[in-house]
């Protein structure tokens, strides 16, 4: 009996020192530009965790995680000047660990054109030009196009809070799509030579920087699995045919560790099937959540001796794809983030208790001076006028009111020169 595919949504994973490049990239580059920017994020594939209890001998248990999407301050391109780095503290150039995917950035000036920000318009649009890169081939050809994700935020940077709220947008099939069959790799295939092969075929096709990718599993033959992208379609489909015992599945990163959920790439990765195959209404997809397993040719090799097919945790499904006819709307698309109370609202990160007081201050009175440069005198140069030595002969009424607008457009050192003396009772 078919039953609903269902689907495991992202939650966002934020790096601490994103905040601070967000901050950066507010102040000097995006200034009042509320023009959308951007940014990279990040998944991988979902693998559960293992869990021992204090007793000996006690059964392992594997506790799932969220599928996560990871963003840090490395996000910020170089171009942007926001001071992203991608280093390590040895100096080397950090490489991605999952698939990369684009992101579009939304920060806003104010906390009310935060809240009135027509959120659905905004996903749909995004949902839109997912729709027109299927459409065009392009994310034929850069799967990545298939999975953007958006940020709508607002940085308040007199008190550090961070209003925030992610959506992973994916085009919703209504009738939805089912399946009715679900298995686990190691049992579909039943060999462990041929799940040490699949690790080693992977590790050396690097599918992690496409996201998603056909494969070919032919046993009994001197390559038992051959990947292919997905442009090369009709090419891994016909060679199937030769074989008696071949078959090609599609397949993509899963960055799900639910028993029964798939992961969320998977929508809109089906919505690509039902516009660039549209004669076909049942594949074979491999969820694959062993990328963790395959990292270079010579450590697959070095672990297949340490790794038995109980540690793959990919599955296989038979999904009845809906076609493109049968839908009530075409661009019909979901995925906002739930927050911690598992509400669909925006989530606001404090940071004002980590930051000293006096920084805290002196961040405030910058800010003030930056936006008065926006909006009066974008010529000015602030950082000159700081470095400014002011003297004041006099310090009576009007000497008084000369220096707090000196204070306020910056100025920090200030000389005053006064005969008067002022008593306690003087106001």
């Amino acid at each position: 009996m078919s039953q609903i595919v269902q689907f495991e949504p992202f939650s966002s994973t934020i790096e601490p020192e994103f905040w601070a490049g967000l901050a950066h990239h507010k102040l000097h580059s995006a200034r009042l530009d509320t023009t959308r920017a951007g940014i990279t994020g990040e998944f991988i594939g979902g693998r559960r965790h293992a869990v021992r209890g204090n007793t000996a001998g006690e059964i392992v248990q594997r506790a799932a995680v969220p599928a996560r999407l990871r963003v840090s301050q490395g996000i910020w391109s170089s171009s942007d000047g926001s001071g992203g780095n991608t280093s390590d503290d040895n100096g080397a150039s950090a490489q991605p660990s999952g698939v990369t995917v684009a992101g579009h950035l939304y920060n806003t000036n104010t906390i009310e054109e935060f809240k009135k920000y027509d959120k659905g318009e905004l996903l749909r649009g995004v949902g839109t030009e997912i729709l027109d890169d299927i459409r065009s081939g392009r994310a034929t050809k850069k799967p990545e196009l298939l999975w953007p994700f958006v940020l709508l935020s607002f940085s308040d940077l007199k008190k550090y809070h961070f209003y925030h709220w992610f959506g992973f947008p994916a085009v919703t099939a209504d009738p939805p799509d089912t399946y009715e069959k679900m298995t686990l790799l190691s049992s579909h295939i039943g060999s462990e030579a041929d799940l040490d092969a699949l690790r080693v075929a992977y590790a050396d096709y690097a599918a992690s920087t496409y996201g998603a990718f056909l494969v070919r599993y032919e046993p009994n033959t001197s390559r038992v699995w051959q990947l292919y992208s997905l442009a090369e379609w009709d090419d891994a489909f016909a060679k199937t045919h030769e074989g008696e015992h071949a078959e090609t599945m599609l397949a993509f990163i899963d960055p799900s560790s639910h028993a029964s959920r798939l992961g969320w790439p998977l929508r809109n990765l089906l919505t690509w099937m039902r516009h660039t195959h549209a004669e076909i209404n049942r594949v074979r997809v491999l969820c694959f959540r062993d990328a963790a397993l395959c990292t270079t040719p010579s450590s697959v090799q070095q672990q297949q001796s340490k790794i038995g097919s109980s540690a793959f945790e990919s599955i296989v499904v038979d999904i009845n794809v809906t076609a493109l006819a049968d839908l009530k709307s075409a661009n019909s698309v979901s995925g906002w983030e739930r927050n911690e109370r598992d509400k669909l609202a925006p989530r606001m990160v404090n940071l004002s208790s980590t930051m000293d007081p006096v920084r805290l201050a002196e961040s405030a009175l910058d800010l003030n001076l930056q936006l008065m440069r926006w909006r009066l005198a974008p010529s000015i140069d602030l950082a000159k006028i700081a470095g400014t030595r002011a003297l004041l002969v006099g310090a009576g009424t009007l000497g008084a009111y000369a220096a707090r607008a000196l204070l306020a457009w910056g100025v920090r050192k200030i000389t005053f020169i006064d005969n008067g003396r002022v008593s306690f009772s003087n106001p």
